[in-house]
Formats: structure tokens, sequence, C-alpha cells
């Protein structure tokens, strides 16, 4: 036997909305994360591109100064909690001649959006 599930159009319209939030995200993610590999000269930002603060600025190295120059503007907090997860990386970070340097850009991409994701609750759905 089957049976429909009815779903009211409030419900029906909700899952839309997150559908089209989600959307709108990952294209907003893939832009942001695409500037920060293939702009070189990527200029300061005005707040922290993790958190959205403005106090006490950094420029974060993704995948760690002496393997690359790829930077986000961070706040202070935010730049200690990523500096601290870098060094938790593969022995070999701290070797400035290692060859992982596209892996250190993967880790550094994936910690960046963690801690992305963790500062900005998922309360936006709602």
């Amino acid at each position: 036997m089957t049976s429909e599930i009815s779903i009211s159009n409030e419900i029906y319209d909700s899952i839309y909305k997150a559908k089209e939030i989600m959307d709108s995200e990952y294209e907003d993610a893939l832009k942001w994360i695409t500037d920060i590999i293939e702009n070189s000269q990527r200029s300061k930002q005005k707040e922290c591109e993790i958190c959205n603060s403005n106090k006490k600025l950094e420029q974060h190295h993704i995948r760690g100064r002496k393997h690359g120059y790829e930077t986000i503007t961070v706040c202070h907090e935010c730049h200690d909690i990523l500096t601290v997860n870098q060094r938790l990386w593969d022995r070999s970070w701290f070797d400035p001649n290692a060859e992982n340097n596209e892996v250190f850009l993967q880790r550094g991409l994936i910690d960046i959006c963690e801690l992305k994701y963790e500062k900005h609750s998922v309360t936006n759905f709602v």
C-alpha cells in the first residue's frame, strides 16, 4: 500500500527558500576561494573574512608563510585559531623545503571554511 505525504505550501516554501540560500552561499564560497587561489595581489579587506569583525585585522597565510603567498584578512582571534590548526598539520609543514605545498593549500582552505562555518551559525535558515 502506498501512502502519500502531504506537504503544506508553507513547508514547501521554507524548503525551497533554504535551497535557494544554500545555492547562493555555495556560489559565494566558490567565488571567494577562487579569488584566494588565483589572485596573488589580493588587497587587505576592511573586515575579517571569517567572522566579519573589524578589530585587530591581520593577514593569514593559508598554507603558511613558508609555503605560499595566498592570504586572507582575519581578526586576531580567528588568526590564532587558524595558526594553532596549522601547527597540528603534518610535521613536514615545519620544513620550508617541503614538497607538500598543494596539500598545505588544501588543508588551509578546509580550515578556513570550517572556521567560517563555525562562526556563522545555521540559524540563517530559520
